[in-house]
Parts: structure tokens; C-alpha cells; sequence
């Protein structure tokens, strides 16, 4: 583990046992670090700039921004304000991530890979959240 993820940590305790898109946390020294504003566009390995994510739910941050853009970087303003409060996300950003990713799972349900399998992946699917 990073050692800027494990100062994320000691701020951002995940009390609920849910990552940043609601996925469990399994162990803790699991968790990586998400980039909101990417490294290969300047964005510095800071609290600020950072997310804590499970890798499933990493990869599949980065599924969605070479999918559908808009929805990535909406995800990435929530990692923004949270941030800001300097706690994990509440009840109220929680569910807007909630919705944002069935939104996005709905609309792609039935695209496919390259090699013909399906985009979306059960594990992709497998969140703690529930509404």
C-alpha cells in the first residue's frame, strides 16, 4: 500500500466498510489510489487529488471514463467533495454514486468486448450499497 493511501486512511476512516463507489472493502491495505485529475495531465499523487478505491471498482472507474466520459468525471467531482468535507462519502453522495453507475450499467448492459464477452462484469455488479 502507498503511503498517500495509507494518510488517506487516517483521514477518510471507511466506517460504513465501503470504498468511494461503494464497494466493500475487503482488507484495507487492498485499497489503491485513484488520480481525479489524472497523472499524464499533471495531477499531483496528493490527499486532494485522491480517491480510495478497491481495484475492481478502480477498474472499473476506468471502464466507465473510456465508455462514457461524462459519467467518469462526474464520479470524480463527487471524489471532490469529498475531499473537501475530509470524510468518507455520506448517505446522500453515496446514493448519486449509486445511481450514476446503474445508470451507466443499464444503458451499456449489452455491449460487448473486443473478444465478444460482456463488458460488464458480474464482480462490476457485486457492490455492498444497497438503496
Amino acid at each position: 500500500m502507498k503511503s498517500i493511501t495509507r494518510e488517506m486512511l487516517k483521514i477518510y476512516v471507511p466506517f460504513s466498510n465501503l470504498d468511494w463507489m461503494n464497494y466493500r472493502i475487503i482488507r484495507k491495505q487492498d485499497l489503491t489510489y485513484h488520480h481525479i485529475h489524472k497523472k499524464c495531465d499533471g495531477g499531483k499523487e496528493t490527499i486532494w487529488n485522491g480517491a480510495l478505491l478497491m481495484p475492481i471498482s478502480h477498474q472499473y472507474l476506468h471502464l466507465i471514463e473510456n465508455k462514457e466520459i461524462r459519467t467518469y468525471i462526474a464520479l470524480n467531482e463527487i471524489f471532490k467533495y469529498v475531499n473537501l468535507q475530509r470524510k468518507e462519502p455520506t448517505d446522500e453522495q453515496r446514493e448519486i454514486i449509486e445511481y450514476l453507475l446503474r445508470d451507466f450499467e443499464d444503458k451499456h448492459k449489452l455491449d460487448k468486448t473486443s473478444k465478444n464477452k460482456t463488458l460488464i462484469k458480474y464482480e462490476y455488479l457485486d457492490r455492498g450499497y444497497k438503496l
